[in-house]
């Protein structure tokens, strides 16, 4: 393999589009082939992003000899059908979060990765966030003690709704935090409780809290997302994270943001986190998230960052969140694997 990474991207939608302003950050890897449900959304960004090639099929873009890696930007139902064909073809494969929406479907992505030759990943990018990372270095060391207690906001405006309401918030939203909070514990979820409501009338609750217990006397996580926040607010990203240990307490928040425009047609807050864009690219966490990946391909080696398998734990707690919410009653989580 050459000292740059050849991708084939699956799936040019909205954050399609925002892995691909991310890989043209990045000097060691080039996105050489696009496939798209839509085909003229394909061309669309075959022409932005300098793609020399828009595949037919997924089939078709697993099996060309160029292509290192697939990176699969799917909606998060439609993500094995891509994964088993790249990892049949011998590629390395990067999927977004989630790993997928059914405990089946999980592990027959996690069968077809340990039979595969290539690397892994799936797309928790909050690990590769500076404030997120630095309270798990804190954590770490010792200095925030035994951890009592979390709680995770992460609200969206209700404009996203029509888009991202397709999948339940807490596969599509607080799977982010679900994630952190089994990373800094380090250990599993025993017990939860969902709670949802119906404000706009979408497929699944705008408004999600969910209660996690690990064990009877382990941490407390409470996970909250609401798609409610008014679009004319200018906060896309009203994000917060506290962590209560015996010795100390850790607090993240996104907004207040610290760099805002007053404009005229009202407040601003630009995201500052995720994949802000700077220079016609998207830098942050995406893109470190990415270039991480990268290296791993290039080195052929397992990320040090997250095993495949916290993927599959974090699909576990947000479908027990679901299956609480609809019946009213706790749900405990038996067995980890």
């Amino acid at each position: 393999m050459s000292a740059s990474v050849s991708v084939g991207l699956v799936g040019a939608g909205l954050f399609g589009e925002s892995h691909l302003q991310a890989f043209r950050a990045l000097r060691h890897a080039r996105v050489t082939a696009v496939f798209d449900t839509d085909p003229e959304r394909a061309r669309q960004r075959a022409a932005e992003f300098n793609i020399p090639r828009i595949c037919a099929s997924v089939e078709e873009l697993c099996t060309l000899p160029d292509i290192d890696a697939v990176d699969i930007v799917t909606p998060e139902d439609s993500h094995v059908e891509p994964a088993l064909l790249a990892f049949a073809s011998g590629k390395h494969v990067f999927l977004e979060k989630p790993l997928a929406t059914s405990v089946e479907d999980c592990r027959l992505i996690l069968a077809a990765a340990r039979e595969a030759k290539g690397q892994f990943m799936v797309g928790h990018l909050l690990r590769f966030e500076t404030k997120y990372a630095m309270i798990r270095d804190e954590i770490a060391a010792g200095r925030l003690g035994n951890i009592v207690s979390m709680h995770a906001r992460r609200n969206r405006p209700k404009s996203l709704l029509p888009r991202y309401g397709r999948t339940h918030p807490a596969l599509e939203n607080s799977i982010h935090d679900i994630d952190l909070m089994l990373w800094y514990a380090n250990r599993p979820v025993t017990k939860v409780r969902g709670f949802g409501r119906r404000v706009e009338g979408p497929a699944h609750s705008d408004t999600f809290w969910g209660v996690l217990e690990f064990g009877a006397d382990g941490p407390l996580g409470i996970v909250e997302t609401i798609w409610l926040t008014p679009p004319a607010a200018g906060i896309p990203l009203d994000d917060a994270f506290s962590l209560t240990g015996s010795k100390a307490i850790a607090r993240l928040q996104l907004h207040p943001s610290a760099l805002s425009f007053w404009r005229e047609t009202g407040y601003d807050a630009p995201d500052l986190a995720y994949d802000p864009r700077v220079n016609n690219s998207a830098l942050g966490c995406l893109r470190d998230e990415l270039a991480h990946f990268c290296d791993c391909v290039l080195d052929n080696r397992p990320s040090s960052v997250l095993n495949p398998l916290d993927a599959f734990r974090a699909v576990r707690v947000a479908l027990a969140l679901i299956e609480s919410e609809k019946t009213g009653k706790d749900v405990a989580i038996e067995g980890w694997e």
